[in-house]
């Protein structure tokens, strides 16, 4: 009976949910893009972080950055709303006025492009699946004022940065890149950078590769910050796959088959 209820733990083992690591909960902007005015012809899709300086890259030829809030929550029945801005720099000199758009219509987006808008949510705690759950990974940098990365971070000065290599518009006509990488069991965030001159991440110019499983670096020795570290945030929806719903439904069936059974074994 004991070999019989642990071939069944063994079994329900195989595809059964894992747990999320830590993350931020958040909202993240997935738009479809298109090339035409009616939203037919489908150009690219694109999963946004809000409040991240996005570089416009091959989007536009007249402004070097966007970015995007979520500013309507669709509370008691009002519809959820998206600001929309671009920039000539890294996000603090904006070209016009900012765009309120709507979710689920089809809007003027980045550039001459138009997309159609929607919010998914980032948590462990989303149920809805793919469709309405976002699985954007972040980095989170944070700072300290101490050497040793010790004590509260700074929460004036931490960053959240998408770990999907996004282009990010920076200073001086720069940008940036991050990646989330796994190797040989080591977690790592691998930063590209892009110098004066190159805001859409075009050429290759610098790897910083940093080791993120509780590194500290050090910064300035006579003022704050003088260390920071990096943190992945990988997320992993809650919702059931087809896997997990198959070994369950099995894994129900097998436990009351040994339930009913156990007092002849």
């Amino acid at each position: 009976a004991h070999l019989a209820w642990g071939a069944v733990v063994a079994f329900c083992a195989v595809c059964a949910p894992r747990p999320a690591s830590a993350n931020t909960e958040g909202w993240d902007v997935a738009a479809t893009v298109y090339s035409d005015q009616s939203c037919f012809e489908r150009h690219s899709d694109v999963l946004l972080l809000e409040g991240a300086c996005y570089s416009t890259g091959s989007y536009s030829n007249t402004s070097t950055a966007f970015m995007v809030k979520v500013v309507s929550y669709g509370n008691k029945g009002s519809t959820w709303v998206v600001d929309y801005q671009e920039f000539s720099d890294d996000c603090f000199t904006p070209l016009a006025g900012k765009a309120s758009l709507k979710i689920g219509k089809c809007v003027g987006f980045i550039g001459r492009f138009r997309g159609t808008l929607q919010v998914k949510l980032r948590s462990d705690k989303c149920t809805g699946g793919p469709s309405s759950c976002s699985n954007l990974a972040l980095g989170e940098q944070m700072f300290f004022s101490t050497r040793d990365c010790t004590g509260d971070p700074m929460i004036a000065l931490r960053r959240f940065v998408p770990l999907q290599g996004e282009c990010l518009a920076m200073r001086n006509q720069s940008s940036q890149s991050f990646t989330l990488s796994l190797l040989q069991n080591e977690t790592r965030i691998v930063r590209q950078d892009f110098p004066g001159g190159n805001d859409k991440c075009n050429t290759l110019s610098e790897i910083v590769d940093y080791n993120i499983q509780e590194v500290c670096y050090p910064l300035f020795s006579s003022k704050v910050p003088r260390s920071f570290r990096w943190v992945a945030h990988r997320q992993v929806t809650s919702a059931i796959s087809g896997c997990q719903r198959v070994v369950l439904m099995r894994c129900a069936w097998l436990a009351l088959f040994f339930a009913a059974t156990s007092s002849f074994l």
